[in-house]
């Protein structure tokens, strides 16, 4: 067994979380103190700025001089975080065998035309190692995508040791509703998984762009709307939904070009139900009718939401992720500590039906500190 810090920042910019894990990467799993912590305004300005950077980087070209700036405001971000966060908790870093970090997603592109993807998590893990004195492990996507894989998802390896932990019945699907909507399918033949569409991605990017603030709360403006069904229809047109899973999106793939001059609390509304078409789009590209959906991610606390997907997928019982006593707001950050562990270990964390990958794969770049720790004052 091994103690694991492990960390996720979405592609939301809103904070990062960070949840303690003991296991031995398999199927054992003890569960530590979690937390948010808020991203500051000056971190996610400076990501800001790099994502519109990456957005534009042409192939073969250097990386944008922006991303080392990006790197270390990321790197400062996680360990002011880290250090408050083990402080209430009365524990330090010299307490971890290993810290689990996702970094900050400002690219990610899927494999097409026979081209290999590009996904870039921005981090740099020996200066966090240095800085904490304990091992880092980062960089959890390149290994995959570069052996021609989708990079994402990668949590449902994580997903299914949890359903195993928990002992529940199969057919099962986890939904993630982060900035874009991912899901795991498990049955008797294994685990599948795919991103389906945006979840709260657009949403928020709607509500920022009237100045309404950073996301809807319980969905309650998107229900006082009116669906633009026309409108979902055509964003049901888009490629990408008629690709063969598994696959992959970028938060930016999809845009609010079509929603433009519909009223804010139509717009909420036709987003929100974007979503749910979509989501219940992949889950039937899956063939599976699964008798148990489990909700994790953000996107649980939409209570607008959560009641159209209950009754789009009845009689299956869906149910959010805390009626499992699982932790919804810290399984992502779980997840990375958990694959930190199989990373450190050498046990695949993609598989052919969750990332496309041609055989099941280790990832995960390994740092190891050469300094001693610091302090949050020095």
């Amino acid at each position: 067994m091994m103690k694991v810090l492990g960390f996720m920042t979405g592609t939301s910019l809103d904070g990062v979380d960070m949840a303690a894990l003991e296991t031995d990467g398999e199927m054992q799993l003890a569960f530590g103190p979690w937390a948010e912590a808020p991203m500051p305004k000056e971190t996610r300005a400076v990501l800001e700025a790099t994502i519109a950077a990456a957005l534009n980087w042409p192939r073969g070209e250097a990386e944008p001089a922006i991303f080392d700036a990006a790197r270390r405001a990321i790197v400062d971000c996680h360990f002011r975080a880290a250090s408050e966060f083990l402080e209430r908790n009365g524990l330090r870093f010299a307490d971890f065998d290993a810290l689990g970090v996702h970094g900050q997603t400002v690219l990610h592109e899927r494999p097409k035309n026979g081209m290999n993807g590009r996904t870039v998590q921005l981090f740099d893990g020996q200066a966090f190692a240095d800085l904490t004195g304990v091992p880092v492990v980062c960089d959890f996507r390149t290994t995959d995508v570069e052996a021609g894989g989708e990079g994402a998802p990668l949590a449902p390896v994580y997903h299914r040791a949890l359903v195993c932990h928990a002992g529940l019945a199969l057919p099962l699907v986890v939904v993630n509703l982060g900035g874009v909507a991912n899901i795991t399918v498990m049955d008797d033949n294994g685990i599948a998984a795919l991103d389906t569409g945006p979840a709260n991605g657009l949403m928020d990017q709607w509500m920022r762009r009237h100045g309404r603030g950073d996301y809807d709360h319980e969905g309650r403006i998107a229900a006082s709307g009116r669906v633009n069904a026309e409108i979902v229809a055509a964003y049901m047109t888009h490629d990408y939904f008629g690709a063969p899973a598994p696959k992959s999106l970028d938060r930016y793939d999809f845009t609010l070009q079509a929603i433009e001059g519909v009223s804010f609390e139509d717009g909420l509304a036709t987003l929100s139900a974007f979503t749910l078409q979509s989501l219940l789009a992949g889950i039937a590209q899956t063939g599976i009718r699964p008798e148990t959906v489990v909700l994790a991610g953000g996107g649980r606390h939409n209570t607008h939401l959560v009641n159209q997907i209950a009754g789009a997928l009845a009689p299956a019982k869906v149910v959010l992720a805390e009626e499992l006593d699982w932790r919804g707001g810290a399984l992502e950050a779980e997840a990375f500590a958990y694959m930190a562990v199989r990373s450190l270990k050498g046990l695949p964390i993609s598989f052919p039906g969750t990332t496309g990958v041609k055989k099941p794969l280790s990832g995960g770049k390994v740092s190891y500190p050469k300094t001693r720790p610091q302090s949050l004052a020095s």
